[in-house]
């Protein structure tokens, strides 16, 4: 199977004009050659031969990792894959300065997939990127394990198969929000689980009840919440559990002016809420919204400074979400690798990892991941990552 690759502004920056999609990344470089010999007193410490040092660091720098994104190299290139590219050649430039090779492999998947071949000469497998085309490349594994970067569907696959889901699922972001209301929860307080009237229960609207009952916190049911206004002696956590937009966004913006005429109100979410476009982000901070989310990159973090420091010094640009996860996903799962990559999935349930995006702690299974981050929206307009 030809390797595919493109040449872009972005690849033209770190490589040769005519490489192709295999890449070595070489921890602090090559050795220099010495043709001398020291003598420190009576100490002669020869200089090694050219095949010595080869066979260093061919006993050292042994690892290859498999990455198939949707590129799109026979067309306009898809900006979004590239930058998540750009992260994961951040992190594999990163960990290259340990003892330890890196040889990345490239695929695009709009063009191909990698043999059965290429796939079992791969230590780490991350990619494809859609449900479809995960459950495509199921039968060339072989026992390989393959590393599903975004889609959350794929998450059903990992009962069955090798395959692990890198981020946390909505059902994570449940059991969070529920924790965290818990933890805040004062005497006084009620608890009002959101609901459009002519909106039939779905999934995440029962496990949310589930969760509340499981934590033995009492809840109310209700489409309305201005009709809580002045009838709470402490705080009223409002508690999202719907699915339309529309009457999401009515909910917090009703919470915020109740708060804004002097009530105390609070709004609880997963990272649903911040993809609806009818809602001003001004409503979510008046509104006091936790919001339990699979990605944040918190830009007060010192690691993220640094990072988008260098970033900016090697692609000239700002990173986005998509860099920090391809960066996240390299670094972890490749920091991993590196101690043992005959034994390596098996460790990641005992191996959490704090990325600049995303956080891992895997299940018992080490195969899915429900590590997710809290977010406390201030009526400053500040964010501050609780965790």
């Amino acid at each position: 199977m030809k390797r595919y690759f493109i040449a872009t502004l972005l690849l033209s920056m770190l490589l040769p004009l005519g490489a192709s999609a295999q890449w070595y990344l070489f921890p602090g470089g090559r050795p220099s050659k010495d043709s001398t010999s020291v003598n420190t007193g009576d100490v002669f410490i020869p200089v090694k031969s050219d095949e010595e040092l080869q066979a260093e660091r061919d006993a050292i720098w042994n690892r290859k990792i498999a990455l198939i994104l949707p590129l799109k190299s026979t067309e306009t290139p898809n900006s979004n894959f590239l930058d998540f590219y750009s992260g994961v050649l951040m992190a594999a430039d990163e960990l290259s300065s340990g003892q330890v090779r890196y040889e990345l492999n490239v695929y695009d998947s709009t063009v191909g997939f990698p043999s059965v071949s290429e796939l079992a000469e791969s230590d780490l497998v991350i990619g494809p990127v859609s449900y479809e085309d995960v459950t495509r490349m199921l039968p060339r594994l072989h026992g390989k394990y393959l590393v599903s970067p975004l889609d959350p569907k794929v998450a059903q696959l990992t009962d069955r198969y090798n395959v692990i889901q890198a981020p946390a699922g909505w059902e994570a972001q449940v059991d969070e929000l529920i924790a965290w209301v818990s933890e805040e929860l004062r005497g006084g307080d009620s608890v009002v689980l959101l609901q459009s009237a002519d909106e039939a229960a779905g999934e995440m609207a029962s496990r949310l009840a589930l969760k509340l009952s499981e934590a033995g916190i009492p809840y109310e049911v209700n489409s309305s919440a201005i009709a809580y206004e002045g009838t709470v002696r402490g705080t009223c956590r409002f508690v999202l559990a719907s699915e339309n937009d529309a009457f999401c966004a009515t909910a917090v913006r009703d919470a915020a002016l109740m708060n804004l005429r002097g009530g105390h109100n609070v709004v609880y979410s997963t990272s649903r809420l911040r993809s609806v476009d009818e809602l001003e982000i001004e409503s979510i901070h008046a509104a006091a919204t936790r919001i339990t989310s699979s990605y944040y990159a918190d830009p007060a973090s010192r690691e993220v400074k640094l990072f988008s420091d260098k970033y900016r010094s090697v692609f000239k640009g700002e990173p986005g979400q998509w860099v920090f996860q391809g960066y996240d996903l390299m670094y972890y799962f490749c920091s991993t690798l590196g101690r043992d990559p005959s034994v390596w999935n098996a460790e990641l349930a005992t191996t959490p990892g704090k990325g600049l995006q995303t956080d891992f702690r895997f299940d018992a299974t080490g195969k899915t991941n429900t590590a997710v981050r809290r977010l406390r929206y201030n009526p400053n307009n500040t964010i501050t990552l609780v965790r």
